[in-house]
């Protein structure tokens, strides 16, 4: 028998995220992002992830992502990293001068999903989706619903929105327990292309990028 894993992923309001493009001769710097996560004097939970397969130019891409009940949780976190050690002010700068270009973007949680699962997950799917000019909350409104139905015994999807940078790019967040589980569940979504439900998100959006993420370091409850 199964143990199976069930739950929100940590309530949050909102989540920032660290994002690095890491040059393509910069090696694998798996253990350099998990020591500096690890490092963290935080008390917000996180969550990090590096892909090969996302769309901009270069080498790996990684996300540092926590989560906060508020705004306020944000200014803590901010605050903490100013005041960082010595010590971790050197990893974060040994991992800087590995990459081409590093963003913090924070974006506000409108749908909370869930997971399910005989062991935690490995793997982190996201998917970008930028709505038309004017169609962003109908595109809100039927993303959400969908979320809303999903049976209580399957994972759902997290739903946030950009409030820096490309304010407006939706992100769908999904865990899976691993890479076939994803893999399943991209094929489901395939085969309901062909619903009405689907066909109006298709009109709806500019573009829709899926990229899949492993998961390195992980203290979200789930």
């Amino acid at each position: 028998m199964k143990l199976v894993l069930r739950g929100n992923i940590e309530m949050a309001e909102y989540i920032t995220n660290i994002v690095r493009n890491f040059r393509p001769d910069a090696g694998n710097p798996d253990q350099l992002l998990i020591n500096e996560f690890n490092s963290m004097d935080t008390e917000a939970q996180g969550i990090l992830t590096a892909s090969l397969s996302a769309g901009s130019p270069g080498g790996i891409v990684s996300f540092t992502s926590r989560l906060f009940d508020d705004a306020s949780g944000i200014d803590k976190y901010l605050t903490t990293v100013q005041n960082s050690s010595v010590e971790r002010n050197k990893q974060v700068d040994n991992i800087a001068a590995k990459c081409s270009s590093i963003r913090l973007r924070i974006v506000r949680v409108l749908k909370q999903g869930k997971y399910v699962g005989s062991n935690p997950p490995t793997v982190m799917v996201r998917n970008f989706i930028r709505p038309k000019r004017g169609y962003a909350d109908e595109a809100i409104s039927i993303i959400g619903d969908v979320i809303d139905n999903v049976p209580e015994g399957e994972t759902s999807a997290t739903l946030t929105e950009s409030t820096t940078g490309e304010t407006g790019l939706l992100t769908l967040s999904i865990p899976s327990q691993n890479w076939q589980a994803a893999e399943e569940r991209y094929s489901q979504f395939r085969s309901s292309l062909g619903r009405p439900i689907a066909k109006r998100m298709m009109d709806i959006t500019e573009s829709n990028s899926r990229v899949p993420f492993f998961i390195l370091a992980n203290t979200i409850a789930m």
